[in-house]
């Protein structure tokens, strides 16, 4: 019998804790995010897909070997003129790739960058495969990047 009680007592108890978790956290402001419409702002630290800086790429491929995946893919000629390198193609294999940063990390004019995208569907595994950085849409079926943050 004296069980009973004590197992009343101890429901009583647990139901007014619940209360007090409950009211605690009732008048607090939301965390949640409505995705769709609202984004969630990106860290600084943010590793998102390879992005490119035409201009700035001097071929000098060190991205391309410290590559754990070989996910770049670098071609350039050399201008028998002026014997500096142009660049020719540049490809990115985002299926392969690990999102480290090496990339970035190496490029002595941080031409090559991992910008703030990460809603980045496709229909089609081959164009997963073969993303031209040299292209300037090559995210345009994406939208605008997350936030604004395309380029640190």
């Amino acid at each position: 019998m004296f069980k009973l009680f004590v197992d009343i007592w101890q429901g009583i108890v647990s139901i007014f804790k619940g209360f007090v978790v409950t009211g605690r956290s009732m008048f607090r402001k939301p965390v949640t995010i409505q995705y769709p419409l609202q984004k969630a702002a990106m860290t600084q630290r943010f590793r998102g897909m390879a992005d490119l800086r035409v201009e700035k790429c001097i071929s000098c491929l060190q991205c391309v070997r410290i590559c754990p995946t070989a996910a770049l893919d670098l071609t350039s000629v050399t201008n028998p003129e002026t014997k500096k390198k142009a660049l020719e193609s540049f490809c990115f294999n985002a299926e392969l790739c690990c999102f480290c940063g090496l990339c970035q990390d190496v490029c002595p004019t941080k031409a090559i960058f991992l910008n703030a995208l990460y809603e980045v569907a496709y229909y089609k595994r081959s164009d997963v495969t073969a993303i031209d950085l040299m292209a300037p849409d090559k995210y345009a079926h994406v939208g605008v990047l997350a936030a604004g943050k395309g380029k640190p």
